[in-house]
């Protein structure tokens, strides 16, 4: 499965869900969503566990199988444009490779309507942890079925301008998420200034999870697949802090950590 790649430094939703899945091995972990010190410091307890690991406080693919052995409501989904054909050969093919089964989706009008139905179609009865989208954007837009990320009215991108008209569509979405529910966009600059911010609480309000997206331009492929390059905005459903959210996050059941 395409887990998210975290490390100190990071300061997202998927951060709290680590820090409790963590705490439940026997770290005493604040939730936060910030990959602090600490973080890294119950990173590295658990991977001496597990020598086959390594002990680099990074959390990736071989790391997050050990974390959420047991767990079955931590489904990842990723969503991939590949209207451009170089989102298939990296995104989906990274994606690919380490056993995840992306939805692609490009070249046609109506894209994000056509994504929303596969992935309500793919999304477990467990919930879905992380919905991922890959594709082109700009500050306030993400391109789903166009490869560019431009603001046209074919529907095969979201964006300010079009997102009363969307909302419905978006809404058969706020179903699928578990209680740790998140949502990452991985365009470039999605997030970027008050036209970002406005899409990001909108999307949030929309679905009832946490919404995430880059303030800068992503470059892609190998780990950058499934970790942002750079600063990111998070807006919160219901508006307060990331620690707000990760405080109010169900507690996984004890694990051993051998």
């Amino acid at each position: 499965m395409s887990y998210p790649y975290l490390q100190q430094g990071d300061n997202l939703p998927a951060v709290g869900v680590l820090q409790k899945l963590l705490n439940r091995t026997g770290a005493r972990l604040v939730p936060d969503g910030d990959f602090g010190p600490a973080t890294k410091t119950a990173v590295q307890t658990f991977q001496r566990h597990h020598p086959p690991l390594g002990t680099d406080g990074k959390v990736g693919q071989n790391t997050w199988p050990r974390l959420v052995a047991g767990e079955r409501g931590l489904q990842v989904i990723d969503c991939v444009d590949v209207f451009d054909p170089s989102l298939e050969s990296l995104e989906a093919t990274d994606i690919r490779q380490v056993g995840g089964n992306p939805i692609v989706i490009g070249g046609m009008s109506n894209g994000v309507d056509q994504a929303v139905a596969q992935i309500v179609r793919a999304a477990s009865p467990r919930g879905v942890f992380l919905l991922r989208f890959h594709g082109h954007g700009a500050s306030g837009i993400a391109g789903f079925s166009d490869g560019q990320g431009v603001d046209g009215e074919h529907m095969s991108s979201l964006h300010t301008g079009n997102l009363a008209t969307l909302r419905p569509i978006l809404s058969r979405l706020r179903s699928i998420f578990g209680p740790y529910g998140c949502v990452q966009f991985m365009h470039c600059s999605t997030g970027r200034g008050a036209a970002g911010r406005q899409l990001l609480r909108a999307i949030a309000r929309e679905l009832g999870v946490p919404v995430t997206a880059a303030v800068v331009d992503q470059l892609g492929g190998g780990l950058d697949t499934f970790r942002y390059e750079g600063r990111t905005f998070t807006s919160l459903p219901a508006g307060g802090t990331l620690r707000d959210w990760c405080q109010r996050l169900p507690d996984f059941a004890a694990m051993s950590v051998a």
